[in-house]
């Protein structure tokens, strides 16, 4: 039980940093091809805000069919590797959209949706679907919906300063971006060789 809740919480923490982080350092990755305007941070915010919102609809959909972890940890682990990637994919993306658009408005959100849309959207379904599985298991009083998005929002809270505040100034945009793709998938891997949906039956 203990072990299972670990995972959790686990997950909980490291998608709610990596969510927050990514949304700090889309400035840099924008900024080279639409500038540093209240445009940029509006693009940037209005993104994400969407991004969220299909991820929470999803993550509550899909955990209803599914009623297992493992999927999850599955796309978790494909959205890693994007943001991985992301460093080698948003100079080619912010190159093409800023000669295609000339409204660095426009310009900046197409940017945002297309670099994103599929990582973010995916890291968004990790609190609705935490609660659905502990709803779905009757074992919610250990990790209440309450509890849950207080850990998520904890670990949004912990990535936005430490990126902010701390590995911006030591290290390059890429690699902090890499990083968080590396943790990413390492937190979405580990619990699939933990064969963590057995123990779930047990709970």
């Amino acid at each position: 039980m203990i072990r299972l809740y670990t995972v959790l919480i686990v997950l909980l923490l490291v998608f709610g940093a990596a969510i927050m982080s990514l949304e700090i350092l889309s400035s840099n990755l924008m900024s080279p091809y639409f500038g540093g305007s209240v445009y940029i941070w509006g693009s940037i915010i209005s993104s994400f805000m969407i991004h969220l919102s299909i991820g929470y609809v999803l993550g509550g959909y899909l955990c209803k069919r599914l009623a297992k972890l493992y999927p999850l940890m599955a796309l978790l682990a494909i959205a890693s590797l994007w943001v991985m990637g992301i460093p080698n994919i948003h100079p080619a993306v912010g190159e093409f959209l800023s000669d295609k658009i000339m409204d660095v408005r426009y310009g900046s959100l197409a940017a945002m949706n297309v670099i994103f849309f599929i990582p973010i959207t995916i890291m968004a379904m990790v609190s609705p679907y935490v609660i659905g599985i502990l709803s779905i298991h009757k074992k919610a009083s250990g990790l209440s919906a309450g509890v849950v998005l207080f850990i998520s929002t904890l670990g949004s809270f912990l990535g936005t300063n430490a990126t902010a505040f701390y590995m911006i100034n030591i290290f390059s945009v890429s690699t902090i971006v890499r990083g968080i793709g590396a943790c990413c998938f390492a937190a979405s891997v580990i619990p699939l060789f933990m064969r963590i949906d057995r123990k779930l039956k047990n709970v």
